[in-house]
């Protein structure tokens, strides 16, 4: 295939995985099922109009070699609501666990907040990677993940947590998916715009995230509202486009719009179907498909995330759903990225 053509079939293939998982298939009278595709508009702009997968696994894949380090961070654990987080987050994480070391040989690292950490863990091992403790992981050529735990407590001991965890592990890249995110004011809320800290006090990941910046290694996110960490890379969008972003229901009155930018910013229709998304490019763009999950894997990081205690973002149950699609909606949609990718990788 000439050079020419081969360009053109990846961003083809990019696209129409970036079309599949913004296709807005939540509850009736949600707004996510009509804010998406303007989110996502905003957010390839910032690339110069091209598919947001191809660009965040082309940049995995130039940056991440073999036995690097990539930090993985979820967390939107907050009490009364969500005690052990939602199914939103970890399974996202999971397949990049998964991707990251069948596709490139990396080694991904878990950072997650106290009541968090035990959800992504599980489902991530469901994902066929196992979770050890980082000094254990590093010794390890298997297929295995390090974890870190993120303390809750001040910023001043938050910020040095961060600059520690970032000083051991050098990483050649961070990515998050659905982690709740500080808006100007350093207030963190849920989709309906209150404040999750109100009753609560929650891990201060965002500093992962600024001092990352200021190390310049590569950051990814994936979000599907806006307050989520990363979202601060299209926050004028997110605050003209999302309800409740640009004014909130708390006393704050400053929207529940996340500040945190990150370098690429994929905004899908569930937030887990952004890193679906990137690992499905890996898997095309490497050649190796089984980078990706298959349906099966994908109803046993499901069912491992409900089991360890996450809910359902929409019904605040554990079940084998997210964002209220359940277990056949999410296999459709892995089988579906799995035809785009090895029918791509078959040729005619």
């Amino acid at each position: 295939m000439e050079d020419n053509d081969r360009a053109r079939e990846i961003e083809e293939t990019a696209r129409n995985i970036d079309r599949l998982v913004t296709v807005g298939a939540g509850l009736s009278g949600a707004p996510n099922r009509w804010i998406i595709p303007a989110l996502y508009e905003s957010a390839s702009r910032k690339l110069e109009g091209r598919p947001i997968s191809q660009v965040a696994a082309q940049a995995l894949i130039n940056t991440v070699g073999k036995g690097d380090r990539v930090i993985l961070v979820t967390g939107f654990a907050y009490q009364p609501n969500m005690p052990n987080g939602e199914t939103d987050g970890p399974p996202g994480v999971a397949s990049l666990a998964r991707a990251l070391r069948v596709g490139l040989g990396a080694l991904p690292v878990l950072v997650s907040g106290p009541r968090d950490i035990g959800v992504a863990r599980q489902t991530t091992k469901a994902a066929g990677v196992n979770v050890l403790d980082y000094d254990s992981a590093i010794h390890y050529k298997s297929s295995v993940a390090g974890e870190f735990t993120f303390p809750i407590t001040d910023e001043g001991e938050s910020k040095q947590v961060a600059a520690s965890i970032l000083d051991k592990v050098s990483p050649k890249a961070i990515i998050t998916v659905e982690t709740l995110g500080p808006n100007r004011k350093g207030v963190k809320h849920s989709g309906a715009g209150y404040d999750v800290a109100a009753e609560d006090k929650i891990a201060q990941l965002e500093h992962l995230f600024l001092q990352s910046r200021e190390r310049r290694i590569l950051s990814i996110g994936m979000m599907d509202r806006g307050n989520e960490m990363g979202s601060g890379a299209i926050e004028e969008d997110v605050r003209r486009i999302t309800p409740y972003a640009n004014v909130c229901r708390c006393p704050c009155g400053d929207g529940n719009a996340c500040a945190v930018k990150t370098d690429i910013i994929f905004p899908a229709f569930i937030s887990n179907w952004g890193a679906y998304a990137v690992s499905a490019m890996l898997a095309y763009l490497l050649r190796k498909p089984d980078a990706l999950q298959d349906d099966d894997t994908e109803r046993r990081m499901l069912e491992a995330c409900a089991t360890a205690g996450a809910v359902d973002g929409n019904s605040g149950r554990p079940e084998v759903s997210a964002d209220g699609v359940g277990l056949k909606g999410q296999q459709g949609l892995i089988n579906l990225l799995h035809t785009i990718v090895e029918n791509g990788l078959k040729g005619s």
